[in-house]
């Protein structure tokens, strides 16, 4: 079973990760060409989904799953895919205005379109809320597997030490 704070995290990146998946969907059914980075965006946040929030409801159920190297292991993934794809995407649109044309017109990304440029816009700015979620998450499954051990025995092994069963009583 994973912590409350553990799962409010999750929550609130689930929320975060399907606004990302809307929105680089959208992108990805406007555009006239296709763009390595948007279909990394739409990798990450599908990976991110899978492997944050649906292994999270596994986790929940089955103690087998919320191993904390696991965990760890998803988060650190997490982490650097929601941080490359935020940071290949903002490199992408170079952040200029969307009322500039010239701008627009010039930019692989965005295609000429202001509507364009506002959602990849708004998906870099979510990736990057979902990014510092993850570090945190990170920071909280390190913090996990050095108290508890890689597998999660570690502190139950401690907790008994010096406590009789009942053969022994």
């Amino acid at each position: 079973m994973l912590s409350i704070l553990d799962n409010s995290l999750r929550l609130v990146n689930f929320c975060f990760l399907v606004i990302v998946l809307g929105l680089v969907g959208s992108l990805i059914a406007t555009q006239s060409h296709g763009n390595p980075r948007v279909n990394f965006c739409i990798f990450t946040a599908a990976f991110a989904l899978v492997f944050d929030s649906f292994y999270a409801v596994l986790a929940n159920l089955f103690s087998a799953f919320a191993w904390p190297i696991l965990l760890v292991t998803w988060d650190f993934l997490n982490f650097v895919f929601t941080f490359s794809a935020a940071t290949a995407l903002a490199v992408g649109i170079r952040t200029h205005s969307c009322h500039n044309q010239s701008y627009l017109d010039g930019n692989s990304i965005t295609q000429g379109s202001t509507d364009r440029c506002r959602k990849s816009q708004a998906v870099v700015a979510f990736l990057y809320f979902s990014f510092f979620i993850f570090l945190a998450k990170l920071v909280l499954s390190l913090l996990n597997v050095f108290s508890s051990g890689a597998f999660g025995s570690g502190s139950s092994r401690r907790a008994n030490v010096g406590v009789p069963t009942i053969s022994q009583v």
